[in-house]
């Protein structure tokens, strides 16, 4: 796998901030992207505050890298095994001999391009 760009620098990042206020003089405050990071503050700026701090030092050693979603338009499509068998017996005798006496056979009228 090739991960192109990697952030040693968290200051590079953008998170989510989930702020929510659950009664009175007390705000919740958590980050989208990860989900252990949540705290509880009795103001609105404490909350983010302490969240911020609690991101820093959970991120301190951690490498962040980036890397690109294939589109599913981009995935190719896998080559069909049979290919390589198209037009096989072209032009074989006798192959279309066996391919008419299945046909009489089975009671089908003659194929134009077998015979």
């Amino acid at each position: 796998m090739n991960l192109p760009i990697s952030h040693r620098d968290i200051a590079d990042l953008n998170f989510h901030l989930l702020l929510k206020s659950v009664g009175p003089e007390q705000f919740v405050a958590s980050v989208a992207e990860l989900r252990d990071c949540q705290v509880t503050a009795s103001t609105r700026e404490a909350a983010i505050e302490q969240l911020q701090k609690m991101v820093q030092v959970q991120l301190a050693e951690t490498e962040v890298l980036s890397f690109p979603i294939v589109s599913s338009t981009e995935v190719t499509e896998p080559e069909n095994p049979w290919t390589e068998f198209i037009g096989m017996y072209e032009g074989d005798p006798d192959f279309a001999e066996i391919m008419a006496e299945m046909r009489a056979e089975r009671g089908l009228e003659p194929h134009p391009s077998i015979g």
